[in-house]
C-alpha cells in the first residue's frame, strides 16, 4: 500500500493571493535568504497529517467530515505580518488569519483528537491560523528584512468567506511541493 502525505486545509481566495504576492515581491527586494512560497500554494493548514496509508483514506475523510459538523460558512480576515518563533528572529514569515468566531481552532482541535485514532500525533503547540509567505534559510540580511516587515504589521490583506475544508495531498519535489486536492468538505449553512 502506498503512503500519502496529507493535510486538511482552507483555500485562500485569488484576490487575497494577489495581495500576498505584492507583499512578497516587496519583501524579496530586501535580499534576505528566504525560501518564498509559491503564492498559488498558499493555504491555511488546519492539520498536517503526515504520511498515511492509502487504506486509511476513508477514515481520514470521515474524521474531517466530523470536524466540520455544526460549523456554518464563516468570514476570515488576513491581517498583519508576523514571524515564528519570534518577530525579531523569524524562521517562518507569515500573515495572520483572524477568525473572530474561533471556528478554525474548533476544527483544529477536533482534527487533533480524531486523527489520534490513526496514530497521528497531536501538535504540542497552540494552533495559530496563518498563511506562510516564506521560510528563512539563514540570518543573511535578517535585520533589514525585519525592519521592512514592521511596515506590514498593521496591513490588511483582505477578508474571505470560508465555505469548505479540503483534504490535500502534498508531493515533495526538488522544485517545491505539488499539492493535489483529494476531496472537498462543504460547510453547511
Amino acid at each position: 500500500m502506498a503512503k500519502l502525505r496529507l493535510f486538511a486545509a482552507i483555500e485562500v481566495a485569488d484576490v487575497i493571493k494577489k495581495k500576498l504576492k505584492e507583499c512578497q515581491e516587496r519583501l524579496k527586494e530586501v535580499g534576505g535568504d528566504v525560501g518564498w512560497m509559491n503564492v498559488e500554494n498558499i493555504h491555511i493548514t488546519l492539520k498536517f497529517l503526515g504520511y498515511l496509508e492509502e487504506e486509511h483514506l476513508t477514515q481520514a475523510k470521515d474524521i474531517i467530515n466530523q470536524s466540520i459538523q455544526g460549523i456554518k460558512p464563516f468570514s476570515l480576515q488576513f491581517k498583519g505580518i508576523g514571524g515564528f518563533p519570534r518577530f525579531q528572529r523569524p524562521r517562518v514569515i507569515f500573515i495572520a488569519a483572524e477568525d473572530k468566531m474561533g471556528y478554525l481552532s474548533t476544527m483544529n482541535s477536533r482534527l487533533e483528537e480524531g486523527f489520534q485514532a490513526l496514530g497521528v500525533e497531536k501538535e504540542d503547540r497552540a494552533y495559530e491560523p496563518h498563511l506562510t509567505l516564506g521560510r528563512v534559510k539563514s540570518p543573511h540580511n535578517i535585520e533589514k528584512l525585519v525592519r521592512f516587515m514592521e511596515k506590514y504589521k498593521g496591513e490588511t490583506f483582505g477578508e474571505q468567506l470560508v465555505s469548505r475544508v479540503l483534504l490535500m495531498q502534498s508531493q515533495l519535489t526538488p522544485e517545491g511541493p505539488i499539492y493535489t486536492k483529494l476531496e472537498e468538505f462543504p460547510l453547511m449553512p
